[in-house]
């Protein structure tokens, strides 16, 4: 046998008795996805607690007769960007001097409404005795509508607030309409500072076909641009 014979037999050897390793197949570094329920609905008086812990998971928040305990605050400040939140019937809030707020909404894209019928009550006749936020009562503010971004809110129906109702603060392109604050139970019932919408550091709010009747200012804006 030639050397070049015996050298291609002995290499054809070698490939026969050494097979190739298939490739080890790794799984694509992409994190996995959990879908979020489509709707999710709270009532009673631990509708508030349980939307708090479940607000991420949710890309529909319905609020139907809930009852918030006392001292505590409706928090929806955590959601996912473009959840929807529908309040229905009444919601309600328990009585605590503190400072609040009674609810707080924050988020990119997020759009609040209110159900035909449906109205937030925190009662505030309870905390009213003349003096507004300047003595007395410790009052809790309403609703802080904070670091909202490219949201809305339409069609809320509020009434009767300890002392102010609306904060909107660090807002970017915020939509309010055909919001009603209704505190005329505070004419003749020592309701004071009981401000409609107070606007601070916020930039590109808009307020159209809001009903506010209360005993201080409509709509006071402390600091933003247009």
């Amino acid at each position: 046998m030639s050397l070049q014979a015996f050298l291609l037999a002995a290499l054809a050897a070698f490939t026969y008795a050494s097979p190739v390793a298939e490739p080890i197949v790794t799984p694509a570094p992409f994190p996995e996805i959990q879908k979020r329920a489509t709707s999710c609905t709270f009532s009673g008086s631990n509708g508030a607690s349980l939307a708090s812990v479940s607000q991420k998971s949710c890309s529909t928040i319905v609020l139907s007769n809930v009852a918030v305990p006392s001292g505590t605050t409706l928090n929806l400040s955590d959601m996912e960007d473009d959840t929807s939140i529908v309040f229905q019937g009444q919601t309600t809030w328990g009585y605590k001097e503190w400072a609040g707020p009674l609810l707080q909404i924050e988020g990119n894209g997020i759009k609040v409404s209110g159900a035909s019928g449906a109205y937030l009550n925190p009662d505030g006749a309870r905390w009213w005795d003349g003096q507004g936020s300047n003595g007395g009562k410790t009052k809790p503010k309403f609703f802080y509508a904070h670091g909202l971004t490219d949201s809305s809110i339409t069609s809320l129906h509020i009434q009767n607030t300890p002392v102010q109702a609306v904060s909107i603060n660090g807002a970017n392109g915020l939509t309010i309409t055909g919001m009603t604050i209704d505190n005329s139970a505070g004419d003749n019932a020592g309701g004071h500072n009981t401000d409609g919408f107070d606007i601070g550091s916020s930039t590109g709010v808009t307020i159209s076909g809001a009903n506010v009747y209360n005993q201080d200012d409509c709509v006071a804006v402390n600091s933003g641009t247009v």
